[in-house]
């Protein structure tokens, strides 16, 4: 803010120089007179023009002053001195932001001049299009003291601050992010003068927008300004919201969703997991949380030129997806999509059927008796149509979390000791998968093996509910299977031969109950006839 001081000092010429917006020195080589008569042509008056930045005003100010003649203070309509910095009547003729007018010169004394002597009050106003115009007063002149006030020549437009979509700030340094404006700019400058980085400018345009931009984010452009000499407009790019202008903040260059294959974004969106993207994956994107779970923002430079970002975590291969290349920063937040697959074992349900009972050898035929009269026979009454059965679901076995069961998506577990041993793998829907033998668990060494399995209490195992449906994600093989036990065991595939829209009115829980295998696993079955329904897999039973 700006500050103003005024001196006077006999035989000498003396400067100096304080940090402030104004500083209005008065020097004298004469004693001290009466009234009106303490200044004589060896006297000089300085105006130190600064801005609110601390900076010296060098863009060539207007300073006019008026003592008003006499020992009291004047007014601009009877006595007004003007010099602008840098020309003819600036006794320094540099454009610095130091106005030097000489006491005896045209600008301070006779009828158009200031009339400003020792023991009169200044009122000085400066002035020059981008700033606001300011006015200010000083005590009585003397050349036995220094005077100094305070005030502020502000720029007309100041950028508050800049942040992302997601509240992050952006550093305003003009390299991180930027800000531009539409109108004529008189000067303009990034600072951090108090300690917050802000671009000042000085705007001589009545109205005009401000443009915040950082290099992998998209442009936002303000609302219309009100640009004037006597009021600063501020805006700000979701930084803060006590600005004039409280726009939002800049939307990253890229928006990635991520959700596995073979569902959708709604259904089988993931929430954990890394996205790099960029020239050779360079750039690491930020993970979204709460309503952005399942999207990553990618802050993608212009000059990047690879199009591909890749998805990576625990439980799935690593699989990348495309986008389109932006080329400016006023180009629109491109969207993609990565659908990766899992890498742990695949889900299979599976049924246990009982054997066929020998038949039993007939009895030899009696010999007929004689006939009769017949009795008619008695109609059979119809047998009442079976009602399907209802598929159990996490929620109605209590499930509500894994975290809520000390476990995580992926674990292996078993109820050891229990009337069912078996070895299953847990995912985030409440669904676990049987792994039907030792030979198929093999198959997936990744997982640790035997000793890594959670022993869990029997009321664990049976919160999650088991699901017969999986898919080949080594292959990316897009059909979905059903597997039927054939014995303790052993099992055979059915492809599930519908549409998936059919599947998931069939089955609201269809794509949240398939499991991944690998090709070691899905060779190891054999294949049964096409199930035409999601309502033919049998459920497993022990």
């Amino acid at each position: 803010m700006g500050k103003l001081a005024v001196t006077m000092n006999k035989r000498s010429l003396l400067f100096i120089a304080v940090f402030a917006a104004f500083y209005f020195f008065v020097f004298s080589a004469s004693n001290v007179l009466a009234a009106g008569q303490g200044l004589d042509t060896a006297d000089y008056i300085y105006f130190r023009i600064d801005t609110e930045i601390n900076a010296l005003n060098d863009k060539g100010v207007t300073v006019t002053w008026s003592c008003g003649g006499g020992a009291t203070s004047g007014s601009y309509n009877t006595y007004g001195g003007s010099v602008t910095d840098g020309t003819a009547s600036d006794s320094d003729g540099l454009t610095d932001g130091v106005v030097q007018v000489a006491s005896a010169s045209s600008e301070n004394t006779g009828t158009n001049g200031s009339g400003c002597d020792v023991n009169e009050v200044a009122t000085a106003t400066v002035s020059l299009g981008g700033w606001l115009t300011r006015t200010w007063n000083v005590a009585a002149l003397t050349n036995t003291a220094t005077f100094t006030t305070r005030a502020s020549m502000d720029y007309a437009i100041r950028v508050s601050g800049v942040a992302d979509e997601l509240g992050n700030t952006l550093t305003l340094n003009g390299t991180t992010a930027s800000a531009t404006y539409s109108g004529t700019v008189a000067s303009q400058s990034y600072s951090n003068n108090d300690g917050t980085w802000r671009k000042y400018i000085a705007g001589s345009t009545s109205g005009g927008t401000v443009t915040g931009g950082a290099d992998g984010y998209v442009n936002r452009t303000s609302s219309a300004l009100t640009v004037s000499a006597t009021a600063s407009q501020s805006v700000d790019f979701g930084a803060s919201d006590d600005s004039s202008l409280d726009e939002s903040g800049l939307s990253f260059g890229h928006k990635v969703e991520v959700f596995q294959s073979g569902g959708t974004f709604a259904t089988t969106k993931i929430s954990y997991g890394t996205v790099v993207a960029g020239n050779s994956f360079g750039v690491s994107c930020t993970m979204g949380t709460s309503t952005n779970a399942g999207y990553w923002y990618c802050p993608v430079p212009l000059a990047h030129t690879g199009t591909s970002a890749q998805y990576s975590g625990t439980n799935f291969q690593t699989t990348t997806g495309s986008y389109s290349d932006r080329s400016a920063g006023s180009d629109a937040q491109v969207a993609s999509s990565i659908n990766p697959v899992g890498n742990t074992g695949g889900g299979s349900t599976t049924t246990t059927t009982t054997p066929a009972t020998p038949a039993t050898p007939a009895t030899p035929a009696t010999p007929a008796t004689p006939a009769t009269s017949e009795t008619p026979a008695v109609p059979a009454t119809p047998a009442t149509p079976a009602t399907p059965a209802v598929p159990a679901t996490p929620a109605s076995k209590g499930f509500v979390t894994l975290a809520a069961l000390d476990l995580k998506e992926g674990d292996t577990i078993s109820a050891a000791g229990s009337d069912d041993p078996d070895i299953y793998i847990a995912n985030e829907w409440g669904y676990k998968r049987l792994f039907l033998n030792p030979v198929i668990f093999g198959f997936y060494g990744h997982l640790g093996g035997f000793s890594a399995v959670k022993n869990t209490p029997s009321t664990t195992r049976d919160t999650l509910v088991t699901s017969g449906l999986f898919r080949n994600c080594e292959t990316n093989d897009p059909k979905v299977y059903g597997v039927e036990t054939t014995g303790e065991d052993t099992g055979i595939l059915h492809w599930v031969n519908t549409t998936g829209e059919q599947a998931v009115t069939d089955d609201a829980d269809f794509f949240k109950k398939v499991f991944c295998i690998n090709t070691n696993e899905f060779s190891w079955y054999s294949q049964g006839s096409d199930y035409t329904s999601v309502n033919q897999v049998p459920a497993y039973s022990r």
